[in-house]
């Protein structure tokens, strides 16, 4: 959409209309920063319902000072890097599941520590790929999740978050739709005091492990395939250890070069950039295996790190320019112009689920009501059972197209309707 079709921006500029009159795009953003900061510390002490009409109410109030539109939901598409969010029509439903699933997990209350951040940052991940605003949708999702974590009895502390790693992140789980990098950054805001923890950092922003001396034992080559799985299987736990061990280091009075190394380590482990993205990224240069120091009696934090030495080793012996132009692809992934990841997913979904499981979707609830329709015209009709089969999936693919392109359930879809002219057979089992 252009910057003339937009109904929210004035007239021939990129400048959200707005209460204060304001026409360009730097006093608009020094006011929103101050009105919104203020009316966040309010909002530090409110209670919002735990549901889509809370989070809108929430939205309202940070942005009551700024817009007429605040706490409504979004009338026109909006994406980032090509790719659109969540589809305006589609934006009520999407929300009100997000929090349905909220719902059933009880407000996420009474989980342990490492799984309350997981399933928050699962629960943020899909409100940012639903983007019910206009404008404003990372400010709300924070102060969302502060509530959240306040009402659970955990701890998050907001100004901590750092906006590029949190940036990173978000894009990440939206073209992914993997979370873990997000619940990274929650967990580590959750204990954030005096210092930082931040990796350090290599081409493109990666994270890479603190210098130590070079591991000792057999290396064995390891399929990219392999460490991925490795990394999946043992990065959370890997995290876990390397927090308890920071948390004993500092406790003892450890050595100041030991805590910044163990800061640094604990930081590589929660990075966007970290393990699981170079592993990625290695696969796109076209790599196939590492060399890795690997052993039984590994815990998951050895492992991991022995790994992640592996991948980086791996990365360094690349040519630098052909390492940015992985970097950059990654960040910017090649989509078709106006694709949604969010509702390629929506549509997958849709094509896998049992009809129950559809009907009980608010997002898919529609859709699946259409495939009923069709299933009970086609027995009306008294189609064979595999023509019947037939019309359902003709019937699911076309929905599935529409949800992936953003448009209504129905449409380019001709409905059947009951053959009047040839009624079904009468049942032979009843008299005259």
């Amino acid at each position: 959409m252009g910057t003339d079709q937009d109904p929210y921006l004035y007239p021939g500029t990129a400048t959200l209309r707005n209460r204060l009159g304001l026409t360009d795009d730097g006093s608009l953003n020094q006011a929103e920063r101050m009105l919104t900061h203020a009316r966040g510390r309010e909002a530090a002490r409110m209670a919002f319902p735990l549901d889509a009409d809370g989070y809108r109410a929430l939205h309202k109030h940070l942005f009551q000072d700024l817009y007429d539109w605040a706490g409504e939901d979004r009338t026109v598409n909006i994406g980032k890097g090509g790719s659109l969010f969540a589809h305006a029509p589609y934006v009520a439903n999407a929300l009100a599941a997000v929090f349905k699933d909220l719902a059933s997990q009880s407000h996420l209350k009474g989980l342990p520590r490492e799984e309350f951040y997981d399933r928050l940052g699962h629960h943020l991940n899909e409100l940012n790929a639903v983007h019910p605003f206009r404008e404003g949708n990372g400010r709300t999702m924070r102060h969302h999740a502060a509530q959240i974590t306040r009402d659970a009895g955990h701890s998050l502390r907001i100004a901590s978050i750092d906006r590029q790693m949190w940036m990173d992140a978000s894009r990440h789980g939206f073209t992914t739709g993997d979370h873990r990098p997000l619940s990274a950054i929650l967990a580590a805001a959750a204990h954030e005091r005096d210092e930082p923890v931040t990796p350090r950092t290599g081409p493109g922003g990666m994270a890479f492990l603190p210098p130590r001396d070079p591991p000792t034992g057999q290396r064995y080559r390891l399929s990219l395939d392999k460490a991925r799985g490795e990394l999946e299987r043992y990065l959370h736990a890997a995290r876990t250890e390397a927090t308890d061990r920071l948390q004993k280091l500092v406790k003892d009075s450890a050595p100041a070069s030991q805590i910044a190394a163990a800061r640094m380590e604990l930081a590589y482990m929660r990075h966007a950039k970290g393990p699981v993205y170079q592993s990625h990224l290695l696969i796109y240069l076209g790599q196939r295996d590492v060399d890795a120091v690997i052993s039984d009696k590994q815990t998951p934090l050895q492992r991991v790190r022995e790994i992640g030495a592996a991948l980086a080793t791996r990365i360094n012996a690349q040519q630098p320019a052909q390492v940015q132009r992985a970097v950059r692809s990654l960040e910017r992934p090649v989509l078709p112009p106006g694709q949604s990841p969010a509702h390629d997913r929506l549509a997958d979904l849709f094509l896998k689920n049992a009809a129950e499981q559809n009907r009980s979707d608010p997002r898919l609830a529609g859709a699946q009501a259409i495939v009923d329709q069709v299933q009970a015209v086609s027995r009306q009709r008294g189609d064979g059972p595999r023509l019947m089969e037939g019309t359902i999936d003709a019937a699911r693919t076309s929905i599935a197209a529409n949800i992936r392109a953003g448009r209504p359930f129905e449409d380019g879809l001709t409905l059947p309707t009951q053959d009047r002219s040839n009624p079904p057979a009468p049942d032979k089992g009843r008299g005259r």
